[in-house]
Protein backbone atom coordinates (compact mmCIF):
# COMPACT_ATOMS: atom_id res chain seq x y z
CA UNK A 1 0.00 0.00 0.00
CA UNK A 2 2.77 2.44 0.92
CA UNK A 3 4.55 1.74 -2.33
CA UNK A 4 1.34 2.26 -4.30
CA UNK A 5 0.70 5.56 -2.50
CA UNK A 6 4.28 6.66 -3.16
CA UNK A 7 3.94 5.77 -6.84
CA UNK A 8 0.66 7.64 -7.03
CA UNK A 9 2.27 10.71 -5.46
CA UNK A 10 5.13 10.62 -7.96
CA UNK A 11 2.62 10.32 -10.79
CA UNK A 12 0.76 13.38 -9.55
CA UNK A 13 4.00 15.36 -9.36
CA UNK A 14 4.95 14.39 -12.89
CA UNK A 15 1.50 15.31 -14.12
CA UNK A 16 1.76 18.71 -12.44
CA UNK A 17 5.15 19.31 -14.04
CA UNK A 18 3.58 18.73 -17.44
CA UNK A 19 0.55 20.89 -16.70
CA UNK A 20 1.77 23.87 -18.67
CA UNK A 21 1.92 22.06 -21.99
CA UNK A 22 -1.36 20.23 -21.47
CA UNK A 23 -3.65 22.77 -19.82
CA UNK A 24 -2.01 26.17 -20.18
CA UNK A 25 -1.70 26.39 -16.38
CA UNK A 26 1.78 27.20 -15.17
CA UNK A 27 3.49 24.65 -12.94
CA UNK A 28 7.07 25.17 -11.80
CA UNK A 29 9.73 22.77 -13.02
CA UNK A 30 12.96 24.44 -11.89
CA UNK A 31 15.36 22.50 -9.69
CA UNK A 32 14.18 22.41 -6.06
CA UNK A 33 16.85 24.87 -4.88
CA UNK A 34 15.16 27.59 -6.97
CA UNK A 35 12.94 29.12 -4.30
CA UNK A 36 10.17 31.60 -5.16
CA UNK A 37 10.38 35.11 -3.73
CA UNK A 38 7.32 36.90 -2.46
CA UNK A 39 6.06 40.38 -3.27
CA UNK A 40 6.59 42.77 -6.16
CA UNK A 41 8.48 45.50 -4.31
CA UNK A 42 11.97 44.03 -4.52
CA UNK A 43 14.90 46.17 -5.68
CA UNK A 44 14.82 44.26 -8.98
CA UNK A 45 11.15 45.09 -9.56
CA UNK A 46 11.80 48.75 -8.85
CA UNK A 47 14.71 48.83 -11.28
CA UNK A 48 12.71 46.97 -13.92
CA UNK A 49 10.37 49.96 -14.12
CA UNK A 50 13.20 51.87 -15.84
CA UNK A 51 13.55 49.18 -18.54
CA UNK A 52 10.20 49.05 -20.32
CA UNK A 53 10.86 50.15 -23.92
CA UNK A 54 14.42 49.92 -25.11
CA UNK A 55 16.69 49.51 -28.08
CA UNK A 56 19.94 47.64 -28.61
CA UNK A 57 22.99 49.47 -29.92
CA UNK A 58 23.73 46.42 -32.03
CA UNK A 59 26.74 45.89 -34.32
CA UNK A 60 28.67 48.54 -32.42
CA UNK A 61 30.89 47.80 -29.42
CA UNK A 62 30.62 44.01 -29.71
CA UNK A 63 32.39 44.04 -33.10
CA UNK A 64 35.97 42.71 -32.83
CA UNK A 65 38.75 45.23 -33.55
CA UNK A 66 39.69 45.33 -37.21
CA UNK A 67 36.40 43.99 -38.56
CA UNK A 68 34.29 46.17 -40.83
CA UNK A 69 30.67 45.50 -39.79
CA UNK A 70 30.59 48.10 -37.04
CA UNK A 71 28.01 50.90 -37.27
CA UNK A 72 28.58 54.44 -36.07
CA UNK A 73 26.90 55.88 -32.98
CA UNK A 74 27.16 59.61 -32.35
CA UNK A 75 25.90 61.95 -29.65
CA UNK A 76 22.98 62.82 -31.93
CA UNK A 77 21.73 59.23 -31.75
CA UNK A 78 20.98 59.58 -28.05
CA UNK A 79 18.83 62.64 -28.80
CA UNK A 80 16.91 60.60 -31.35
CA UNK A 81 16.55 57.53 -29.15
CA UNK A 82 15.08 59.60 -26.35
CA UNK A 83 12.84 61.62 -28.67
CA UNK A 84 11.41 58.49 -30.28
CA UNK A 85 10.17 57.27 -26.89
CA UNK A 86 12.71 54.69 -25.75
CA UNK A 87 13.50 54.74 -22.04
CA UNK A 88 16.71 52.70 -22.11
CA UNK A 89 19.48 51.26 -24.26
CA UNK A 90 21.09 47.85 -24.16
CA UNK A 91 24.79 47.99 -25.04
CA UNK A 92 26.37 44.76 -26.37
CA UNK A 93 30.12 44.87 -25.67
CA UNK A 94 32.97 42.56 -26.67
CA UNK A 95 35.10 43.19 -23.57
CA UNK A 96 36.98 39.93 -24.13
CA UNK A 97 38.60 41.38 -27.26
CA UNK A 98 40.28 44.09 -25.17
CA UNK A 99 41.97 42.17 -22.35
CA UNK A 100 45.60 41.51 -21.58
CA UNK A 101 46.99 38.10 -20.63
CA UNK A 102 46.01 36.17 -17.53
CA UNK A 103 45.81 35.99 -14.67
CA UNK A 104 44.78 39.67 -14.51
CA UNK A 105 43.15 39.94 -17.96
CA UNK A 106 43.41 43.71 -17.65
CA UNK A 107 40.81 45.53 -19.77
CA UNK A 108 42.30 48.23 -21.98
CA UNK A 109 41.43 51.90 -21.63
CA UNK A 110 40.34 51.87 -25.29
CA UNK A 111 37.13 49.97 -24.64
CA UNK A 112 36.42 51.71 -21.33
CA UNK A 113 36.65 55.04 -23.16
CA UNK A 114 34.12 53.89 -25.76
CA UNK A 115 31.70 52.63 -23.13
CA UNK A 116 32.17 55.79 -21.05
CA UNK A 117 31.12 57.82 -24.11
CA UNK A 118 27.89 55.83 -24.34
CA UNK A 119 27.17 56.09 -20.63
CA UNK A 120 27.83 59.85 -20.50
CA UNK A 121 25.44 60.54 -23.36
CA UNK A 122 22.78 58.08 -22.21
CA UNK A 123 22.68 59.42 -18.66
CA UNK A 124 22.57 63.02 -19.92
CA UNK A 125 19.41 62.05 -21.80
CA UNK A 126 17.96 60.18 -18.79
CA UNK A 127 18.21 56.85 -20.58
CA UNK A 128 18.75 53.78 -18.43
CA UNK A 129 21.56 51.47 -19.60
CA UNK A 130 22.30 47.74 -19.73
CA UNK A 131 25.97 46.74 -20.15
CA UNK A 132 26.73 43.16 -21.07
CA UNK A 133 29.38 40.75 -22.31
CA UNK A 134 28.47 39.88 -25.90
CA UNK A 135 29.67 37.15 -28.29
CA UNK A 136 32.22 35.65 -25.86
CA UNK A 137 32.25 32.53 -28.01
CA UNK A 138 35.44 31.06 -26.58
CA UNK A 139 33.77 31.03 -23.18
CA UNK A 140 30.47 29.53 -24.35
CA UNK A 141 32.35 26.84 -26.28
CA UNK A 142 34.44 25.85 -23.25
CA UNK A 143 33.30 27.49 -19.99
CA UNK A 144 35.86 25.79 -17.68
CA UNK A 145 38.78 27.05 -19.78
CA UNK A 146 37.59 30.66 -19.76
CA UNK A 147 35.72 31.15 -16.48
CA UNK A 148 38.75 32.83 -14.91
CA UNK A 149 38.74 35.43 -17.68
CA UNK A 150 34.97 35.86 -17.42
CA UNK A 151 35.26 36.54 -13.70
CA UNK A 152 38.19 38.94 -14.13
CA UNK A 153 36.26 40.95 -16.71
CA UNK A 154 33.28 41.36 -14.39
CA UNK A 155 35.41 42.35 -11.41
CA UNK A 156 36.95 45.14 -13.49
CA UNK A 157 33.66 46.36 -15.00
CA UNK A 158 32.07 46.36 -11.56
CA UNK A 159 34.90 48.34 -9.98
CA UNK A 160 35.06 50.83 -12.85
CA UNK A 161 31.33 51.62 -12.73
CA UNK A 162 30.62 51.15 -9.03
CA UNK A 163 29.60 54.77 -8.48
CA UNK A 164 27.14 55.07 -11.35
CA UNK A 165 23.40 55.48 -10.62
CA UNK A 166 21.16 52.46 -10.25
CA UNK A 167 19.70 53.02 -13.72
CA UNK A 168 22.90 51.40 -15.06
CA UNK A 169 22.68 47.63 -14.76
CA UNK A 170 24.94 44.71 -15.63
CA UNK A 171 23.95 41.73 -17.80
CA UNK A 172 26.31 38.84 -17.15
CA UNK A 173 26.34 37.14 -20.56
CA UNK A 174 24.46 37.48 -23.81
CA UNK A 175 22.91 34.29 -25.18
CA UNK A 176 24.75 31.43 -23.48
CA UNK A 177 24.92 28.56 -25.96
CA UNK A 178 26.76 25.38 -26.88
CA UNK A 179 28.65 24.10 -23.81
CA UNK A 180 27.37 27.03 -21.72
CA UNK A 181 24.12 25.28 -20.82
CA UNK A 182 21.84 26.66 -18.16
CA UNK A 183 22.99 23.97 -15.71
CA UNK A 184 26.66 24.79 -16.38
CA UNK A 185 26.05 28.53 -16.05
CA UNK A 186 24.06 28.43 -12.80
CA UNK A 187 27.10 28.11 -10.48
CA UNK A 188 29.21 30.44 -12.66
CA UNK A 189 26.48 33.06 -12.46
CA UNK A 190 26.38 32.68 -8.68
CA UNK A 191 30.13 33.27 -8.45
CA UNK A 192 30.00 36.29 -10.77
CA UNK A 193 27.12 37.81 -8.83
CA UNK A 194 29.05 37.39 -5.58
CA UNK A 195 32.13 39.03 -7.14
CA UNK A 196 30.11 42.00 -8.42
CA UNK A 197 28.45 42.41 -5.03
CA UNK A 198 31.86 43.12 -3.48
CA UNK A 199 31.91 46.55 -5.17
CA UNK A 200 28.26 46.95 -6.21
CA UNK A 201 26.10 45.67 -3.36
CA UNK A 202 22.98 47.39 -4.71
CA UNK A 203 23.48 47.09 -8.48
CA UNK A 204 20.76 45.25 -10.42
CA UNK A 205 22.15 42.32 -12.40
CA UNK A 206 20.54 40.58 -15.38
CA UNK A 207 20.88 36.81 -15.73
CA UNK A 208 19.69 34.75 -18.69
CA UNK A 209 19.15 31.02 -19.31
CA UNK A 210 21.03 28.99 -21.88
CA UNK A 211 20.11 28.09 -25.45
CA UNK A 212 20.45 31.70 -26.57
CA UNK A 213 18.46 33.06 -23.60
CA UNK A 214 15.62 30.78 -24.59
CA UNK A 215 12.32 31.14 -22.76
CA UNK A 216 11.94 27.35 -22.77
CA UNK A 217 15.16 27.17 -20.72
CA UNK A 218 13.71 29.14 -17.79
CA UNK A 219 12.77 25.79 -16.27
CA UNK A 220 16.46 25.01 -15.63
CA UNK A 221 17.58 28.36 -14.21
CA UNK A 222 18.67 28.62 -10.57
CA UNK A 223 19.29 32.04 -9.01
CA UNK A 224 20.91 32.77 -5.63
CA UNK A 225 18.03 32.70 -3.15
CA UNK A 226 19.44 35.49 -0.98
CA UNK A 227 19.73 38.02 -3.83
CA UNK A 228 16.50 39.87 -4.66
CA UNK A 229 18.11 42.33 -7.06
CA UNK A 230 18.26 40.10 -10.14
CA UNK A 231 16.27 40.44 -13.38
CA UNK A 232 15.96 37.44 -15.69
CA UNK A 233 16.51 38.20 -19.36
CA UNK A 234 15.19 36.18 -22.31
CA UNK A 235 15.19 36.59 -26.10
CA UNK A 236 12.60 35.68 -28.73
CA UNK A 237 12.92 35.90 -32.52
CA UNK A 238 9.89 33.85 -33.46
CA UNK A 239 8.70 33.27 -36.11
CA UNK A 240 12.33 32.74 -37.10
CA UNK A 241 11.76 31.99 -40.79
CA UNK A 242 9.98 35.34 -41.05
CA UNK A 243 12.22 37.47 -38.82
CA UNK A 244 15.47 36.21 -40.35
CA UNK A 245 14.43 35.72 -43.98
CA UNK A 246 17.28 36.54 -46.32
CA UNK A 247 19.89 36.85 -43.56
CA UNK A 248 22.91 35.18 -45.16
CA UNK A 249 24.66 34.65 -41.81
CA UNK A 250 21.66 32.73 -40.40
CA UNK A 251 22.12 29.67 -42.61
CA UNK A 252 20.34 28.08 -45.57
CA UNK A 253 16.98 27.57 -43.81
CA UNK A 254 16.15 31.28 -44.05
CA UNK A 255 16.97 31.80 -47.72
CA UNK A 256 13.31 32.00 -48.69
CA UNK A 257 12.27 35.64 -48.97
CA UNK A 258 8.87 37.21 -49.39
CA UNK A 259 7.35 35.75 -46.21
CA UNK A 260 4.69 38.11 -44.90
CA UNK A 261 3.34 38.84 -41.45
CA UNK A 262 0.70 37.84 -40.80
CA UNK A 263 0.12 34.83 -43.01
CA UNK A 264 -1.35 33.32 -45.05
CA UNK A 265 -0.30 35.14 -48.22
CA UNK A 266 -2.85 35.94 -50.92
CA UNK A 267 -0.74 33.86 -53.32
CA UNK A 268 1.10 30.80 -51.95
CA UNK A 269 4.83 31.32 -51.63
CA UNK A 270 6.88 28.81 -53.62
CA UNK A 271 10.47 28.45 -52.36
CA UNK A 272 13.38 28.20 -54.74
CA UNK A 273 13.95 24.48 -55.43
CA UNK A 274 17.69 25.14 -55.52
CA UNK A 275 17.59 26.15 -51.86
CA UNK A 276 17.37 22.48 -50.76
CA UNK A 277 15.39 23.29 -47.62
CA UNK A 278 15.06 20.65 -44.96
CA UNK A 279 11.69 19.12 -44.21
CA UNK A 280 10.98 21.22 -41.12
CA UNK A 281 11.23 24.40 -43.21
CA UNK A 282 9.03 23.11 -46.03
CA UNK A 283 6.45 21.96 -43.47
CA UNK A 284 6.48 25.43 -41.93
CA UNK A 285 6.04 27.07 -45.34
CA UNK A 286 3.16 24.74 -46.14
CA UNK A 287 1.40 25.74 -42.93
CA UNK A 288 2.21 29.39 -43.66
CA UNK A 289 0.61 29.11 -47.12
CA UNK A 290 -2.57 27.37 -45.96
CA UNK A 291 -3.53 28.03 -42.34
CA UNK A 292 -5.83 30.93 -41.39
CA UNK A 293 -4.39 33.92 -39.54
CA UNK A 294 -5.42 32.71 -36.08
CA UNK A 295 -3.47 29.47 -36.58
CA UNK A 296 -0.76 30.61 -38.98
CA UNK A 297 2.89 30.13 -37.94
CA UNK A 298 3.65 33.65 -39.21
CA UNK A 299 1.41 35.35 -36.67
CA UNK A 300 1.21 36.03 -32.94
CA UNK A 301 0.76 32.26 -32.57
CA UNK A 302 4.54 31.97 -32.98
CA UNK A 303 5.39 33.93 -29.83
CA UNK A 304 2.29 34.46 -27.69
CA UNK A 305 2.55 31.24 -25.67
CA UNK A 306 6.27 31.74 -25.06
CA UNK A 307 5.79 35.28 -23.75
CA UNK A 308 2.87 34.14 -21.62
CA UNK A 309 5.12 31.45 -20.14
CA UNK A 310 7.76 34.08 -19.32
CA UNK A 311 5.13 36.16 -17.52
CA UNK A 312 3.80 33.18 -15.56
CA UNK A 313 7.31 32.08 -14.59
CA UNK A 314 7.99 35.63 -13.38
CA UNK A 315 4.81 35.67 -11.30
CA UNK A 316 5.50 32.29 -9.72
CA UNK A 317 9.14 32.92 -8.83
CA UNK A 318 8.81 36.60 -7.93
CA UNK A 319 11.58 37.57 -10.38
CA UNK A 320 11.12 40.25 -13.04
CA UNK A 321 11.54 38.95 -16.59
CA UNK A 322 12.77 41.21 -19.39
CA UNK A 323 12.85 40.51 -23.14
CA UNK A 324 16.27 41.79 -24.13
CA UNK A 325 16.02 41.06 -27.86
CA UNK A 326 13.36 40.69 -30.50
CA UNK A 327 13.21 42.04 -34.03
CA UNK A 328 12.92 41.49 -37.76
CA UNK A 329 15.62 41.77 -40.41
CA UNK A 330 15.11 44.48 -42.99
CA UNK A 331 14.82 41.98 -45.85
CA UNK A 332 11.16 41.53 -44.92
CA UNK A 333 8.77 43.94 -46.59
CA UNK A 334 8.14 47.17 -44.63
CA UNK A 335 4.43 46.55 -44.02
CA UNK A 336 5.07 43.08 -42.64
CA UNK A 337 7.86 44.40 -40.42
CA UNK A 338 5.54 47.04 -38.97
CA UNK A 339 2.78 44.45 -38.47
CA UNK A 340 5.20 42.15 -36.69
CA UNK A 341 6.57 44.81 -34.32
CA UNK A 342 3.06 46.02 -33.53
CA UNK A 343 1.75 42.56 -32.70
CA UNK A 344 4.82 41.55 -30.72
CA UNK A 345 4.70 44.76 -28.70
CA UNK A 346 0.99 44.23 -27.99
CA UNK A 347 1.68 40.78 -26.56
CA UNK A 348 4.56 42.14 -24.50
CA UNK A 349 2.24 44.80 -23.09
CA UNK A 350 -0.41 42.18 -22.35
CA UNK A 351 2.15 40.10 -20.47
CA UNK A 352 3.64 43.14 -18.71
CA UNK A 353 7.16 42.46 -19.97
CA UNK A 354 9.79 45.16 -20.54
CA UNK A 355 11.71 44.89 -23.78
CA UNK A 356 14.44 46.08 -26.12
CA UNK A 357 14.33 45.68 -29.90
CA UNK A 358 17.28 44.58 -31.98
CA UNK A 359 18.50 47.08 -33.17
CA UNK A 360 18.91 50.85 -33.49
CA UNK A 361 20.62 51.48 -36.86
CA UNK A 362 22.03 48.26 -38.27
CA UNK A 363 20.55 45.24 -40.09
CA UNK A 364 17.32 45.12 -38.06
CA UNK A 365 17.18 48.86 -37.72
CA UNK A 366 14.51 51.01 -36.16
CA UNK A 367 16.34 54.15 -37.29
CA UNK A 368 17.19 54.14 -40.99
CA UNK A 369 20.60 55.85 -41.32
CA UNK A 370 20.00 56.50 -45.03
CA UNK A 371 16.79 58.48 -44.59
CA UNK A 372 17.47 59.73 -41.03
CA UNK A 373 13.95 58.58 -40.13
CA UNK A 374 12.41 55.60 -38.38
CA UNK A 375 11.81 52.62 -40.65
CA UNK A 376 8.30 52.75 -42.14
CA UNK A 377 5.58 52.08 -39.59
CA UNK A 378 7.83 51.25 -36.64
CA UNK A 379 7.20 54.42 -34.66
CA UNK A 380 3.46 53.77 -34.66
CA UNK A 381 3.96 50.03 -34.12
CA UNK A 382 6.06 50.45 -30.99
CA UNK A 383 4.78 53.71 -29.55
CA UNK A 384 1.35 54.25 -31.08
CA UNK A 385 2.31 57.57 -32.64
CA UNK A 386 3.04 58.85 -36.13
Amino acid sequence: MILRLFAAAISLLLSAAAAWSQTGTFSPSNPPEMKPLTGRESPAHKTAAHFQRGVNLGNYLEVPPGQNWRVSITAADFDRIKAEGFDHIRVPIGWHHYTGPGPDFKISDAIFNKVDFVLTNALEHKLAVILNIHHFNEFTSNPPAHTEKFMAIWRQIAAHYAKLPDTVVFELLNEPKDAATTAVMNPIYASAIAAIRETNPHRTILVGPGRWNGIDELKNLVLPAVDNNLIVTVHCYEPFYFTHQGASWAGPDVRTKGIQFPGPPATPLVPDPAAKLNRSVTNWLERYNTLPADKNPSSRVAFEAKLKLAHQWSDYYGRPVYVGEFGCYTTADPESRANFYREFRKVLDEQKLGWAIWDWNSGFHYWDPRSSQPAPGLREALFGKQ
